[in-house]
């Protein structure tokens, strides 16, 4: 059996935090060169995402639930859905649907 120290995971939430972050900014700037604009701070949306992740590994994986194992992850990263817990749509969408306004 191999065990992982506490800064192993601490690494490997970090990672997961960036990657999911900067799929968030990614999508944000998509949009917003298609004439869209936020009615919240980017802060809000990324806050929406990480939260949907959170809720997702807690959902998963009981008493140690690192984000790693949070389910909507496929769903961020891939756009298909991992398991019928998560939503039908992308959160990553989703939450910027929910914040955003055609400017044209």
């Amino acid at each position: 059996m191999v065990t992982m120290s506490c800064d192993d995971f601490d690494a490997i939430e970090i990672q997961v935090i960036q990657d999911v972050l900067d799929i968030v900014e990614a999508r944000l700037r998509e949009s917003e060169r298609c004439g869209r604009r936020l009615t919240v701070p980017r802060s809000r949306v990324h806050a929406a995402v990480l939260h949907a992740v959170i809720a997702s590994a807690r959902e998963s994986h009981g008493c140690r639930a690192t984000l790693d194992r949070a389910g909507i992850l496929d769903a961020i990263f891939d756009g298909v859905e991992s398991s019928p817990a998560t939503t039908a749509t992308d959160p990553v969408d989703s939450a910027i649907e929910r914040h955003m306004v055609n400017t044209n």
